[in-house]
């Protein structure tokens, strides 16, 4: 009898033990919300909370940009894999086998392409900052587009769960920020990119660009720009809905400075690569409004967008249309000389701000960081390069540009100071 006691008091120990073990698997966070420690993996991609574990064997994205992980069960179905995929500046890719052990939860605090790890380690870069790497090709998409048939099957009805949602009015905050997360994750793929383009989800997202909620304005943002990037079939639909107009009616009254940061990624997926999206701005006379909102946000990651939009707007290697060069303006646009007056006076603003944004009235250097910094000396050069009359040195310029020495002879700083003897030639400093 006493063994049976003895047994039955163990038993209940044992119950409590593992009990408050699971209890205590639970994370909490600052706002009271708990979830598990370890990541519970369905069928669909699901965001990957701070402070979770990843068990081994999962499909995995990692988005460098933001710092976030989705995961999800493999489909052997699609013969997906679960191979982590790096590729460095240079193009090379290097591949390591998932493990749990190898995946921390700390988000990543580098703004850099999303890389997402696909079927058979395919690998698609997604760049927020759209043309920061000049020279990458642009893909041209063929009218007779094939549609990718080995999108999983899950990832299709999740897609189609994401479209009912959008559309179903009576979703709370929380469930119209989780819908545009799972959809901005999809959208990478240009087959969903045109679906949600060609049909009523991209109008449905286009309205919660008005909303109250910054947040959802933000997600909304990015779902079109992740949209666009790179799918020329996804921006015509654009241009035929006036987004373009649209888009810089909202950047010229936006006070948010995140809020107006994604708006212009998503202007600037639009207007990549397609000159009828260019043409668009400059009817729509973009970059003379687009300077007002400089002007107006002193804000150094926005300033830097800004001169990023700027020096791909006007690089003509930028556009390529059936492997054919495009110049901003053709002969028919020559004839129209009242355009190319004010799209010319627009780039001397251009100019004149990013000169302004270096340097004060005592030629010392403005409060700015390195990289807003390298990036408006880029846009200070490409104008240069193919406006030269409508760029030249304002007050103080060539004075600062003179003290721009790499004095120490630091490696990191090659590039910024090969760039500054660049502009030196072009100003006939050197």
């Amino acid at each position: 009898m006493n063994k049976l006691l003895f047994l039955l008091l163990l038993c209940i120990f044992i119950d409590f033990v593992l009990t408050n073990k699971v209890s205590n698997e639970n994370i909490c966070n600052k706002e009271g919300h708990c979830y598990p420690k370890v990541f519970v993996a369905t069928d669909y991609f699901q965001e990957v909370l701070e402070g979770q574990e990843i068990p081994a064997g999962l499909h995995v994205k990692i988005d460098l940009y933001t710092g976030k992980k989705h995961a999800k069960l493999l489909d052997h179905n699609n013969n997906e894999s679960s191979d982590i995929v790096i590729v460095d500046k240079d193009g090379s890719v290097n591949s390591d086998n998932i493990q749990s052990e190898s995946i921390n939860s700390d988000p990543v605090q580098i703004e850099s392409p999303e890389v997402d790890v696909d079927q058979d380690t395919k690998v698609h870069i997604h760049h927020e900052d759209s043309l920061e790497n000049n020279n990458s090709p642009l893909p041209i998409i063929p009218p007779g587009h094939k549609e990718n048939l080995r999108i999983s099957h899950g990832d299709n009805l999740l897609f189609e769960e994401c479209i009912s949602k959008l559309i179903d009015s009576s979703q709370s905050l929380h469930e119209i920020i989780s819908t545009l997360d799972s959809l901005e994750d999809l959208v990478h793929e240009l087959d969903f990119g045109i679906k949600l383009a060609r049909g009523s989800g991209l109008i449905s997202v286009v309205k919660l660009l008005d909303n109250d909620s910054n947040e959802i304005k933000r997600k909304a943002a990015l779902v079109i720009g992740a949209t666009m990037q790179n799918n020329p079939l996804a921006q015509d639909e654009a241009l035929k809905m006036d987004l373009i107009s649209y888009l810089l009616d909202l950047l010229s009254s936006e006070t948010d400075i995140k809020v107006s940061s994604r708006l212009l990624y998503a202007l600037s997926s639009i207007v990549r690569g397609n000159k009828d999206s260019i043409q668009s701005v400059k009817n729509n006379q973009g970059l003379s409004r687009l300077a007002i909102v400089y002007q107006k946000l002193k804000n150094n990651e926005f300033r830097a967008k800004c001169a990023l939009f700027i020096t791909d707007f006007i690089d003509p290697n930028m556009v390529t249309v059936v492997n054919k060069k495009f110049s901003l303006f053709n002969q028919h646009q020559q004839q129209h000389d009242e355009v190319v007056s004010i799209f010319e006076n627009a780039i001397e603003t251009w100019c004149n701000l990013f000169q302004d944004t270096l340097f004060d009235d005592m030629g010392n250097d403005k409060d700015i960081d390195f990289d807003t910094r390298e990036k408006i000396l880029s846009g200070i050069s490409m104008i240069k390069s193919h406006y030269s009359r409508q760029c030249p040195a304002q007050n103080g310029f060539n004075n600062w540009l003179s003290k721009q020495i790499n004095q120490e002879n630091d490696e990191y700083l090659e590039d910024y100071f090969r760039l500054v003897n660049k502009i030196k030639v072009q100003y006939g400093l050197a």
